[in-house]
């Protein structure tokens, strides 16, 4: 029995390889990844497109032309950009590796990680700054998440005042509105999610627990007013399936996709569904950030088919006009 994790581990051992060095021959990937010809060609069998999803994850083409075997894939050409959590990941992965090499294998191991330690305990603010210029002729530099420069400056009054309990006073850009709007928030919580960055506070306006997205924040100035965080509060309040969703009206309404048998199962597997008996799933969601739902829509393409509300397949309708009609490669 080929047991998963091992498949796993010689493909990622194989794909770099055959990146870097397309002469190898198949015989020589084996030897190489430390498997027979025969079994490494079972792995390969093994990548059906049912087990990559659509959208933002890269094409990787893997070629065999008789005894050669060589891909097609940029993502093991450029750097990647890491936010902390993925940061974080890499390392205790290093560290899992680093303690089963010989000790006189370690060295290259130690020094990545402790350079990979010194960006992941420093905030967003430094991290960045510390990157900027000639960032890309250092051999040893890490490639990190950037942000514009007015999220960069909100994000650091915002973890000052989480750590010291400040009361913050937000100019913040609400999609509905025409101009921003002034607040003051307590700050419980800074989460990552749908690729946004969230602030959970107290808002003293509303004089109810809000989410508000880092993207939207004009301005963030600290105050001299104190605050405790509840005993009660807990960020899973704020989260469902793993987003955040912002709900300053009380509304119910839903969003309801179908994605294609070409990613369902993938879908299914994470949200813990069960696909339909014509290989479709259908999924409902919590619709409170429109902006969310254009975003989940689009990163899966034609394998993804609002079924309703009408006014989100119409967002989607126009954001790919627009795109069909700019400059820009769809």
């Amino acid at each position: 029995m080929i047991r998963a994790d091992e498949r796993l581990q010689r493909l990622l051992l194989a794909f770099p390889l055959m990146a870097d060095e397309p002469q190898l021959t198949l015989d020589d990937v084996a030897e190489r990844v430390g498997t027979t010809t025969k079994i490494l060609r079972k792995d390969f069998a093994s990548l059906e497109r049912y087990d990559t999803p659509a959208g933002w994850v890269d094409t990787v083409q893997v070629l065999i032309d008789g005894t050669r075997a060589s891909m097609q894939s940029s993502h093991f050409k450029r750097p990647q950009k890491l936010n902390r959590p993925e940061m974080l990941a890499l390392d205790l992965g290093l560290g899992m590796l680093q303690h089963e090499l010989p000790i006189d294998e370690r060295e290259l191991i130690a020094r990545t990680r402790t350079q990979l330690q010194a960006l992941a305990v420093r905030r967003a603010v430094s991290v960045t700054d510390a990157h900027k210029g000639d960032v890309a002729r250092r051999d040893d530099a890490l490639a990190v998440e950037a942000a514009r420069e007015p999220e960069l400056a909100s994000l650091a009054v915002l973890q000052q005042a989480l750590e010291q309990c400040c009361v913050v006073t937000l100019v913040y850009q609400r999609p509905n509105e025409a101009a921003p709007g002034e607040r003051r928030v307590r700050p419980y919580a800074l989460l990552r999610a749908d690729a946004n960055v969230y602030l959970v506070a107290y808002c003293e306006r509303a004089t109810a627990l809000r989410v508000f997205r880092l993207d939207r924040v004009v301005q963030a100035t600290a105050t001299t007013d104190r605050y405790t965080v509840p005993a009660d509060f807990s960020i899973a309040h704020v989260l469902q399936q793993g987003h955040v969703f912002q709900r300053e009206e009380r509304v119910d309404e839903t969003l309801v996709v179908r994605y294609s048998p070409q990613v369902a199962r993938w879908i299914a597997e994470r949200l813990s569904l069960t696909v339909g008996d014509d290989g479709w799933l259908e999924v409902t969601y919590p619709l409170a950030d429109e902006a969310w739902a254009v975003r989940q829509v689009l990163q899966y393409g034609p394998d993804a088919v609002v079924v309703r509300p009408a006014h989100i397949r119409d967002r989607v309708v126009a954001v790919l006009d627009e795109l069909l009609a700019s400059d820009l490669p769809v």
